[in-house]
């Protein structure tokens, strides 16, 4: 019984302690903050997109000098617009 109740109260001591440890990152509360003022996720967003556009163009180059299908080509290019689509979307 002795060890029982000294195991509850240092279990309830270290989950304490490691509750506590947590409070400031839940503590940020960014709720006031509109998507477009979120600068740095804004940037790395726009950053992907470019990424992406730069292999879409890759991949319609490489598909158009291996004789790809028409089929292909045209998804290629539709991704291609896409993707300029996000880019200007997130530009606004």
């Amino acid at each position: 019984m002795k060890n029982t109740l000294k195991s509850l109260v240092f279990g309830g001591l270290v989950a304490g302690a490691l509750l506590a440890s947590t409070t400031p990152v839940f503590a940020r509360d960014y709720w006031h903050w509109s998507r477009e003022h979120n600068r740095w996720d804004h940037r790395a967003d726009l950053r992907t997109d470019y990424h992406d556009l730069e292999e879409a163009k890759r991949q319609l180059e490489r598909d158009r000098s291996h004789h790809a299908s028409r089929q292909t080509v045209r998804s290629d290019e539709a991704r291609i617009r896409d993707i300029d689509h996000d880019i200007n979307a997130d530009r606004r």
